[in-house]
């Protein structure tokens, strides 16, 4: 397993109980800070880039899987608010999170008509 993936996996663990520290994710793997440290540099990612990736990853996720309040997603990232979580999915995508949501409701209503429409069309 690459250092990029099982850090990512090994972040997305930890989340749930606030944002993963670096020490935090050393304990996890079993390597001091500073091999951590080495290792990502080695690979040319940074700690906070893979958390980022990772929340970003998770976050696109859940709004498309659960049904969560916003606020709960934000908190199981390791947000401090439902607004910082907002601020930081309006970076990643350029949509709130509340507007992700609606686009995926809406994508699959629309695929749910056409599919519809196709069986009609067939019966005909």
């Amino acid at each position: 397993m690459s250092v990029k993936s099982e850090y990512q996996s090994v972040v997305e663990a930890l989340m749930p109980d606030g944002y993963p520290a670096i020490e935090r994710v050393a304990e996890h793997i079993g390597s001091s800070v500073r091999t951590l440290q080495r290792r990502l540099s080695e690979a040319g990612v940074t700690h906070t880039a893979l958390v980022e990736h990772a929340r970003r990853d998770m976050a696109l996720r859940k709004l498309k899987t659960t049904r969560l309040p916003i606020g709960q997603v934000a908190k199981e990232l390791g947000f401090r608010d439902p607004s910082s979580f907002s601020r930081a999915f309006q970076r990643w995508t350029g949509m709130s999170p509340r507007t992700y949501r609606r686009m995926l409701r809406q994508t699959a209503l629309d695929a749910e008509q056409k599919q519809l429409n196709n069986r009609s069309a067939d019966r005909s």
